[in-house]
């Protein structure tokens, strides 16, 4: 067939002829197959030319890091995702492989022994993690002692981490038996021997159980044998979920009292009525970071205050302390922490006057009021008439945070006028009602002010739905006053930007 000459209908306005427009239909698809090659031919070379292919290794290894939230265990999932990162080129591969830290820690009870080694060998000589869900009820010691996680904790690598976590205390008090009868026996430790920290997290039930040979064995027993670990963190189930005969109070924990010595981190969750808490910080000589959860309608009865006298308990090291559930507050009675640094209280809805008696008075007693430094409060729904003199005993705050507190109009102007917290270095007010954004933001760049010119970082979140983006919080910013002259750097953000950024974030367990 001879092409057509199409200059005419190329060149003018007249309309093609019939044989001119199936030319002209047959020339628009040679030219589109050609664009198409050649605009994968210029991506090629933009690609080539990528600022990504030249970011070292090291750069590429962060960022995986930063994507897949590592050190946090890796889930199946985030086991996946390192996978398929590492299938995009050789330089990738060789990035995931060169970060140690993404095959450190793992989630999970997938994989067999040869698996998980293999994997956790690539995190060289870093602390090695691992996170195990004993989803399986192990029915007897044989069942225990052939699982993947005894022998990865017989005979496996040396790990730092270890987390537990069943919905009944079966499987784990089994392979903890089994680990110790090994312990027992071999000259050289095991890993489950040298473990660094250990979490168990029973979700249902802690009841006593009976093994292979019909022996039955109680709660004590089964927390007597963990190894002597510098970190626990202990999640007992409800109440409920425990023996009908006996009250809670009365259903020894059993925790050695070498173990709690040695400790440098606790963490603590129950809900049961006793003095638990109480029988074993007397044995915290060392403890550096203390997490108490005890949402228990009632912590310590007469009978059993009268044990522990107020302040009897001294914990010289304790550096950081956590309270949540508002009954905590309580705890501040026998406690003396000469070095503390660190206070957060959370979830006290209905925080009273004889509270922050309470934690005045220990700030008192532990001597702490030139040294106490940070000072967290989350969830107040009211403010106490006498919450402004609790500053009278933290002069040399530096880090305030308050998370979805209720404050009364005048707060921030009374702490002004009464010059209370002057050394603040950081200031953080969470979870603020957008209707009052505005206000409440000048009212806290006014306080900062009657300090004259002392640098402070502030950040003010708002809850869900957030407010408007970024013109409206530039406008909540330049609304505030002159910044720059008193050096007051303000942050306006929502509460999911605040939780992403770490603010008021507590170490994850792994860290610790």
């Amino acid at each position: 067939m001879i092409p057509l000459d199409l200059t005419r209908v190329l060149s003018t306005n007249d309309a093609p002829s019939f044989d001119e427009e199936s030319a002209l239909t047959h020339a628009v698809v040679e030219l589109e197959v050609q664009l198409e090659s050649i605009q994968h031919k210029l991506r090629q070379h933009q690609g080539a030319l990528s600022a990504i292919r030249r970011l070292p290794c090291e750069v590429l290894g962060r960022i995986f890091c930063h994507a897949l939230s590592a050190p946090t265990p890796l889930t199946t999932l985030g086991r996946e995702q390192l996978r398929r990162l590492g299938q995009v080129c050789r330089s990738w591969h060789e990035a995931s492989l060169l970060e140690h830290q993404l095959w450190s820690s793992l989630a999970g009870d997938g994989g067999t022994y040869e698996e998980i080694t293999t994997w956790l060998k690539r995190a060289g000589s870093l602390p090695k993690s691992l996170f195990l869900t004993m989803d399986k009820e192990y029915r007897d010691i044989d069942g225990a002692a052939n699982s993947t996680a005894a022998k990865l904790l017989a005979d496996g690598l040396v790990l730092d981490h270890l987390y537990l976590t069943c919905k009944r205390i079966g499987g784990v008090a089994l392979l903890i038996q089994h680990l110790s009868e090994i312990s027992r026996t071999r000259t050289s430790p095991s890993p489950w021997d040298t473990l660094r920290s250990l979490g168990i997290d029973i979700l249902d039930e802690i009841e006593g159980f009976v093994d292979g040979w019909g022996r039955y064995t109680p709660p004590s027993h089964i927390f007597s044998l963990i190894p002597p670990v510098k970190s626990f963190n202990l999640c007992l189930p409800s109440e409920d979920y425990i023996w009908d005969s006996d009250p809670a109070r009365k259903v020894p924990i059993g925790i050695p009292a070498a173990v709690l010595f040695g400790l440098t981190t606790f963490i603590f969750s129950c809900d049961w009525d006793g003095a638990h808490i109480l029988d074993m910080l007397q044995h915290c000589a060392n403890l550096e970071d203390l997490i108490v959860e005890y949402n228990s309608p009632t912590v310590i009865e007469d009978e059993e205050g009268q044990r522990f006298s107020p302040g009897s308990i001294n914990l010289p090291n304790l550096r950081s302390l956590e309270l949540r559930y508002p009954l905590q507050v309580e705890l501040l009675d026998y406690i003396v922490t000469p070095r503390l640094v660190t206070l957060s209280i959370e979830w006290v809805p209905n925080l009273l006057d004889e509270s922050i008696s309470t934690i005045k008075t220990f700030i008192e007693r532990s001597e702490i009021k030139r040294t106490l430094s940070s000072f967290r409060l989350h969830k107040v729904s009211e403010q106490p008439s006498n919450f402004i003199s609790l500053f009278n005993s933290m002069p040399a705050l530096t880090h305030l945070t308050l998370r979805s507190v209720t404050l009364q109009e005048d707060f921030w102007q009374t702490l002004g006028k009464r010059q209370r917290i002057r050394q603040l270095e950081r200031l953080e007010v969470l979870e603020v009602p957008v209707a009052q954004g505005q206000r409440i933001i000048k009212d806290i760049v006014e306080f900062l002010q009657t300090r004259g010119r002392k640098k402070c970082d502030v950040i003010v979140s708002f809850p869900d739905p957030p407010i408007s983006p970024y013109e409206e919080r530039e406008s909540l910013i330049a609304g505030a006053g002159n910044l720059e002259e008193f050096d007051i750097d303000l942050r306006v953000v929502r509460a999911p930007e605040a939780r992403i950024s770490g603010v008021n974030g507590m170490p994850h367990f792994w860290n610790r």
